[in-house]
């Protein structure tokens, strides 16, 4: 039972690092991916069964995967657009700021 509600736990986290890419807080992805490898280590800890264990660490690769393409994805879009701005002499300072949030992400 309490291996179900940290598997739950875990999957609350890549919930959670979803919803913080869809509303752009990407300040708050760091943070979670922090939390989550913490509860996955205590998860790995309780777990006995080790297929049990495989199959855990497979859904959270591929929802890694899926945030990694994601963000990947959103940070394209974003570039395109600044790059559209700066070509046409629009936005130099909005490209700038988004330029300078984005290294930080």
């Amino acid at each position: 039972m309490e291996r179900e509600s940290q598997q739950r736990a875990l999957f609350a986290l890549i919930d959670a690092m979803n919803e913080a890419l869809d509303k752009q807080r990407w300040r708050r992805l760091p943070a979670l991916r922090q939390q989550l490898m913490r509860q996955f280590e205590s998860y790995a800890a309780a777990e006995t069964s080790e297929a049990e264990l495989r199959v855990v660490k497979e859904k959270l690769h591929a929802a890694f995967a899926a945030l990694i393409a994601r963000r990947t994805q959103r940070a394209e879009v974003l570039k395109a657009r600044m790059d559209k701005h700066q070509k046409l002499s629009e936005g130099v300072l909005a490209y700038s700021m988004v330029n300078l949030i984005s290294e930080k992400a």
